[in-house]
């Protein structure tokens, strides 16, 4: 790159754009060519970082920071995983899109940050879909859907035969948007009423189950394991297009006699929009070859997830989709609570 000297006119430029880095107007970013590292050589030739909306110690940080280190085996360089909760995922979201868009700050998107807010037409400081570039698939995961040990019954199709005979809803225990909207949606396909009990995550709802104080139970599918193996609480069915390995003999919601339910929350990795394009497929190949690799997935599928191995098209359409869907089921929901 050639250097101007330093005339007083570029000084006194100078001055203007200190103030204004000082004030918080102008983000403190180094000018580069499109498509150029900061470093000035081959992308990458310093650490990554993958932000996340979700505190360390959960299931999702667990598998992002075992994703990071192949990752960074791949690119040759550290990825580091920066855990920005609060706000339903706006902290994470706007971290990335304030840093540059060089492509060594990645994001870990998922339902809750970016269908379900633009589904119920939420305001936010950035928007999902515009602002921020696809660069690969990171995990999908199936439900479980559960009921006391003394349920009046143990398969879908008696569930929906008690829910047709019951003048008052049967009761969902949910914890978030995406299991509240999808279980209405089976609700919907099933021609029965769910009337929602939601709680602040998956595990205050399940001592409630296990005393029957809500018929059903609908969350992931990895933490029930235990208290279905303990009696506590009965599998009723998976939400996924297959049976959950860790479950063989539980039936899909599709088998059930729902031919047209199945569900999984997912994970994708985002960079900001204007990310050169040769980066981002760079970072798409190394992601895939993650993907593809003998260590994560066998990993996730030990943790009751998959390697999401779509394609971008693939990817960008489901999410396109799932927020069709959601508006849908929003307005239905709407209409029958006025």
């Amino acid at each position: 790159m050639t250097h101007l000297p330093r005339t007083p006119r570029r000084r006194a430029l100078g001055a203007v754009l200190g103030l204004l880095m000082g004030a918080g107007l102008l983000a403190a970013a180094p000018v580069q060519a499109q498509g150029q590292p900061q470093g000035g050589g081959a992308f990458p030739d310093r650490p990554l970082k993958i932000i996340l909306m979700f505190p360390a110690g959960n299931g999702l940080d667990t598998s992002t920071r075992n994703f990071a280190d192949a990752l960074g085996k791949e690119l040759g360089q550290p990825v580091v995983v920066d855990n920005r909760p609060g706000a339903n995922g706006v902290i994470a979201f706007s971290a990335v899109r304030m840093a540059p868009a060089d492509g060594y700050t990645l994001l870990v998107g998922s339902s809750s940050g970016i269908t379900i807010p633009v589904a119920y037409g939420k305001s936010l400081p950035y928007d999902p879909f515009k602002d921020f570039k696809l660069v690969g698939g990171m995990l999908r995961a199936p439900a479980i859907l559960t009921v006391p040990p003394d349920s009046k019954f143990t398969t879908i199709r008696q569930m929906i035969e008690v829910g047709k005979a019951k003048p008052e809803a049967l009761t969902i225990g949910t914890y978030s948007d995406g299991y509240y909207l999808t279980s209405q949606r089976l609700a919907n396909l099933a021609g029965i009423k769910l009337r929602n009990v939601p709680y602040k995550g998956y595990p205050a709802s399940l001592p409630d189950l296990a005393a029957g104080r809500i018929d059903i139970g609908y969350g992931d599918a990895t933490a029930t394991q235990e208290l279905i193996k303990a009696g506590k609480i009965r599998a009723l069915a998976v939400t996924g297009t297959t049976r959950h390995p860790n479950y063989p003999d539980v039936p899909t919601v599709a088998e059930s006699g729902l031919p047209d339910f199945s569900y999984y929350s997912w994970d994708v990795f985002l960079v900001r929009s204007e990310t050169p394009a040769p980066v981002t497929e760079k970072l798409m190949a190394a992601i895939q070859r993650v993907l593809h690799g003998p260590d994560y997935p066998a990993f996730l599928r030990a943790n009751g997830s998959e390697p999401m191995l779509d394609d971008m098209p693939a990817i960008q359409k489901m999410m396109v989709d799932e927020v069709t869907l959601y508006k849908s089921l929003i307005a239905s929901t709407s209409a029958e609570s006025r």
